[in-house]
């Protein structure tokens, strides 16, 4: 059981195929609640992976599939803060010595990392406050890619800015993003990629806005680790785009990619009796009106979500970014891969303990940005 909450990991999810090599490196632990993984001022270079259970520090907590110790692990840095087992916590802990025992599983480990390192800068990034402007019609580049996908009718034109903003992975994450910025990252949620869309269909002269939906988180628990489903919220609202096509609204679904869809399937079979999904003039894309009922084209839309955008999760950046565990191993490229990454794995096979020493250097040069930017950094 241990093993398989490993894969359901952010560590675990970049291990792939490496998985069981990488495991003899650690060793699983059970910690009682209130226990000390971390003590503020020790230099401990020991990498916890949380598989079950919450840990807090000062200002927050992590769940399952976090990690936590990576600063220390890679730095050697004393830790400046104590983390603490909120209740029963399950973790795969690896010494920072144990990379020695074997550099292929070594630098495995240390890509993981490095893959994983960005998404814990990124918190710092975020502008503090959500902007006022969330649709940017104007912007330069929503202006330009609705040129470039602008056809020779009103149809075609919708069609190759559904299928687009389709395309693009669904990922957990903020919501309070423009347009804009969901372009530049280049994945997003309903909420975001409907708003992107709604920008597109406007920018190429459409009349476009927004339908919600509101139902039991059930509905979207497929996608997430099962260890998370638990902390979900009852109910749920999910947003989606719209667009006028022969006078009439029609529902353009954008927020799933195929992959994503499958795995509804898994809940919900008759789901995947819609893909190869299609969208057209009278022919709407509702997958849930399909799947639970109602009449396609009455819908109610909305002209803006600004009050919905502007609302902030009651979860933080970072444990966002642990509910794509299921989302990224389904669409596979959702992350960036440095050259760094590139040059460790071409040397793995060949050059074991120079890969190693390549993926170490990728991997510090991260971690010290982060410590830089962290007031208290774990």
């Amino acid at each position: 059981m241990d093993v398989a909450e490993l894969r359901m990991t952010r560590v675990g999810l970049h291990l792939g195929a490496d998985l069981e090599r990488v495991l003899q490196l650690g060793a699983f632990e059970r910690w009682e609640p209130d226990a000390l993984l971390c003590a503020r001022g020790k230099v401990e270079r020991v990498l916890h992976v949380l598989l079950s259970g919450r840990i807090d520090y000062p200002g927050g907590w992590f769940g399952p599939g976090a990690h936590t110790g990576e600063l220390g692990f890679l730095l050697g840095v004393p830790r400046t803060a104590d983390v603490v087992a909120k209740d029963e916590v399950t973790t795969w802990s690896v010494p920072y010595e144990a990379l020695a025992q074997d550099p292929r599983a070594a630098t495995a480990l240390v890509i993981a990392l490095v893959l994983e390192l960005p998404s814990r800068l990124r918190k710092f990034r975020q502008p503090e406050a959500p902007p006022t402007n969330f649709c940017d019609v104007e912007h330069p580049s929503i202006r330009a890619l609705a040129d470039v996908l602008r056809g020779p009718d009103a149809e075609s034109t919708a069609v190759a800015i559904w299928s687009f903003v389709r395309d693009l992975p669904y990922r957990f994450g903020p919501w309070w993003l423009r347009a804009s910025d969901t372009l530049r990252l280049g994945s997003g949620m309903c909420t975001t990629k409907s708003n992107l869309a709604v920008a597109l269909f406007r920018a190429a002269g459409l009349e476009a806005g927004f339908v919600e939906l509101r139902g039991d988180s059930r509905f979207i628990k497929p996608l997430l680790p099962p260890a998370w489903h638990h902390l979900v919220q009852a109910q749920v609202r999910h947003y989606m785009a719209a667009v006028r096509l022969d006078a009439r609204w029609h529902v353009a679904e954008c927020s799933f990619t195929d992959p994503c869809l499958r795995q509804f399937g898994t809940a919900w079979p008759r789901i995947l009796e819609l893909l190869p999904c299609t969208f057209g003039v009278g022919r709407p894309f509702h997958p849930w009106a399909y799947l639970f009922g109602g009449d396609l084209f009455e819908v109610e839309v909305l002209p803006e979500l600004d009050a919905a955008m502007a609302r902030r999760s009651s979860f933080d950046l970072d444990q966002l970014e642990l509910l794509n565990v299921v989302t990224d191993a389904l669409q596979p490229g959702c992350w960036d891969v440095p050259a760094w990454v590139t040059r460790a794995r071409a040397q793995s096979e060949s050059e074991p303990r120079r890969a190693c020493q390549v993926a170490l250097a990728a991997a510090v040069a991260l971690a010290g940005d982060l410590h830089s930017h962290l007031k208290e950094p774990a």
